[in-house]
């Protein structure tokens, strides 16, 4: 997948590198002594992306040259010596950082090759052939959702739980009911929510899953052969896509979880007002 819409690549970036013009590139745009020369095109297109329509070649090129003349009489005004931007700067210069780190020691080290995800559908065939109906009770936080699924564990009715604790709005007054069926591949749900919730039997309860707004326990209340038959080859670049993001997130955390071990982190968002 990785689908990247080149006008919004092209346009939506506003500053990048620029310097003096090297021997072997001529300038394709100059103000006063910034050059805008190949390579800086080359540096901010998406791997293997080469053909680039002359319309969005020149409105590149406007923008470089309105970028550099609004830039150029920032600095003749002072404004880099603001407190309040020169702190914006130092904070967009830690954002870039973190995310080249990132990039380089995550994104280009876990691609998942094809045959890979070829492998995985093959292991997984009987739940790419499944549909499931879902209820859930999404909590605010880790210890919230273990105390629900301690109940649900003791015998209490999942249904009455949702309406009681859910924080869905949507599914809580219908006993957390997602009220559609689910079919593994169709790219609505993340991979590895994926493989929670696929692998349990009809009447299974999941444990806490995290997503971003929140935690959820899912219960499996209806599981049937999908109608229509699963072939890898309609879900391909989906599951390509889902794996890769599944490996890069796992890895990502490690490394967070790594790096905090050995700093001095402190958090305390509640101080916030």
């Amino acid at each position: 997948m990785y689908r990247i819409l080149i006008s919004m690549t092209l346009l939506g970036l506003v500053v990048f590198g620029c310097g003096k013009e090297p021997s072997d590139q001529p300038a394709i745009a100059r103000v006063n002594k910034a050059v805008l020369v190949q390579q800086d095109f080359n540096d901010i297109l998406p791997e293997g992306m080469t053909n680039v329509p002359p319309a969005q070649k020149e409105e590149f090129v406007r923008r470089w040259v309105n970028t550099e003349l609004f830039y150029q009489e920032a600095i003749k005004k002072g404004l880099d010596k603001d407190a309040k931007i020169a702190k914006q700067i130092r904070d967009l210069q830690k954002e870039i950082l973190a995310n080249q780190f990132i990039q380089k020691e995550i994104v280009e080290k876990l691609k998942v090759a094809e045959n890979e995800a070829k492998e995985y559908f093959d292991a997984h065939q009987e739940e790419y052939q499944s549909e499931i109906k879902l209820s859930q009770i999404l909590a605010a936080t880790a210890d919230q959702a273990q105390m629900i699924k301690a109940s649900l564990d003791n015998g209490e009715d999942f249904a009455k739980l949702a309406r009681e604790k859910s924080l869905d709005p949507t599914t809580k007054d219908k006993g957390g009911d997602l009220g559609i069926y689910l079919r593994r591949g169709s790219g609505q749900i993340p991979i590895d929510f994926e493989e929670k919730v696929f692998s349990l039997k009809k009447g299974g309860v999941s444990e806490p899953i995290k997503l971003s707004d929140g935690f959820h326990i899912m219960k499996v209340t209806d599981r049937r052969t999908s109608p229509q038959g699963v072939k890898f080859e309609d879900i391909r670049d989906d599951l390509v896509y889902g794996l890769t993001m599944f490996r890069q997130k796992n890895r990502f955390d490690h490394v967070s979880d790594s790096l905090r071990q050995v700093s001095k982190v402190e958090s305390h968002p509640e101080l916030i007002k």
